[in-house]
């Protein structure tokens, strides 16, 4: 069995199932809230990434071809053959790279705050911040990483627990992840997707911006993608607008593979 912590809710006979990839510094509970406008539809595969939540984290800070490996072992332990990756932030590139290669078994994909690869500025502000998490752990990087992707967004409880959350998790593990994403690129792998994607920008996020969306779209084959601008949500879309996003997968589905929304109901 494979080596990543997750969780699986079977799909019904013939349903897809939603590949849920987090966002650098989150886990499978990323997710929690939008399963239960999903759950009629769908079976859902969470994962917590290598060097993320309960998973373990290899030598090397794992790369994209460490990631889209980690995936397509879990995939083949399951059986499953139709899936959606559902991702957020840098777990797009992971999801786009993972289309790429193994198309046979994905039928559409979501990608939250979308981005084609860690560029030059990031990269440096990527290394950075391991440097000072392997130096001062966590806190060295608090609150800084946690408020600017809730940019706009209330602190209520939902930022609380993703600032506690981030807070507590293991800093050697954290920086390793950081290091692999800081050279992550799925620009040569953007022109080889070739099922229905819908990109999720945000208007508030600081980090991702809209943009970069346009960017990914480009490197797409034409008529792949659409772009739909969420103009409330920040950084972490899903998590920060679950109703809306939600219902914003089960509409592109719904249009993507008509069947597997409303054969749900």
């Amino acid at each position: 069995m494979t080596r990543l912590h997750h969780r699986l809710s079977p799909p019904r006979e013939g349903a897809p199932t939603l590949l849920l990839i987090h966002p650098m510094g989150a886990s499978l509970s990323f997710w929690d809230a939008c399963l239960p406008a999903w759950q009629p539809h769908f079976g859902l595969l969470a994962l917590d990434l290598r060097c993320a939540g309960n998973s373990p984290c290899a030598a090397e800070p794992p790369g994209l071809d460490a990631h889209v490996a980690d995936i397509e072992e879990l995939r083949a332990a399951h059986g499953l053959t139709r899936l959606v990756p559902v991702a957020c932030a840098v777990g797009c590139m992971i999801a786009a790279a993972y289309a790429a290669r193994h198309p046979q078994h994905v039928l559409a994909m979501v990608l939250s705050n979308p981005t084609p690869r860690s560029t030059e500025a990031a990269r440096e502000a990527l290394l950075a911040r391991a440097a000072a998490v392997r130096h001062g752990g966590m806190a060295a990087i608090l609150p800084a990483a946690v408020e600017r992707p809730f940019e706009a967004q209330p602190h209520d409880e939902r930022y609380d627990a993703y600032l506690a959350a981030f807070a507590g998790q293991d800093p050697a593990a954290y920086a390793s992840s950081v290091l692999g994403f800081a050279t992550a690129d799925a620009r040569a792998d953007l022109p080889r997707v070739t099922c229905p994607t819908l990109l999720v920008p945000a208007a508030h996020d600081l980090l991702l911006p809209p943009p970069l969306a346009e960017e990914v779209e480009a490197l797409m084959p034409r008529g792949v993608a659409r772009i739909a601008l969420d103009s409330e949500g920040a950084h972490f879309l899903p998590y920060q607008r679950p109703v809306a996003f939600a219902a914003r997968v089960l509409d592109f589905l719904a249009s993507a593979i008509p069947s597997s929304v409303t054969e749900g109901a």
